[in-house]
C-alpha cells in the first residue's frame, strides 16, 4: 500500500532493488570480483580495473554503473518509505539474495554494499 506521499509501493522497491542487486551480483560472478571482501566495492568505485579477473572489461563497467544505480536506490527508497522501512525492504531482498548466491561475492555474506 501507498501513502499520498508515496510513488512505489515497499513491494515495487523491493523488485527495483533485488532487480539492481542480483545484476550487480551476476556482474561481479562474472567478473570474478568478490565485491564483499575488504576495499573491492571502493576499488570498482574508483575503477581499478586490475580487480577485474578474465578480460569482462565491460562487464566491470557495467557493475562500476550499477554499483552507483545501487546507491542512487537506496537513496530514493529511503526518501520515499522512511528508514525504517527502506532498511526492512533491503533486508527481505539480502535474505533472498543470500540463498541463491551464498559467499560467492566475499566475506562479509551480504549483498547491501551500503
Amino acid at each position: 500500500m501507498t501513502t499520498p506521499k508515496q510513488r512505489h509501493s515497499a513491494e515495487e522497491w523491493e523488485r527495483t532493488v533485488e532487480d539492481v542487486d542480483l545484476e550487480i551480483a551476476q556482474l561481479a560472478i562474472m567478473c570474478h570480483i568478490r565485491l564483499l571482501d575488504p576495499g573491492m566495492i571502493e576499488r570498482v568505485l574508483d575503477n581499478d580495473l586490475r580487480v577485474c579477473r578474465g578480460g569482462h572489461e565491460s562487464g566491470f563497467e557495467k557493475l562500476r554503473g550499477m554499483l552507483y544505480l545501487h546507491y542512487e536506490v537506496q537513496a530514493r527508497l529511503a526518501e520515499e518509505l522512511g528508514p525504517v522501512d527502506a532498511q526492512e525492504v533491503v533486508q527481505r531482498v539480502r535474505h533472498h539474495l543470500l540463498g541463491r548466491i551464498g559467499t560467492q561475492l566475499g566475506s562479509l555474506g551480504t549483498l547491501d554494499p551500503a
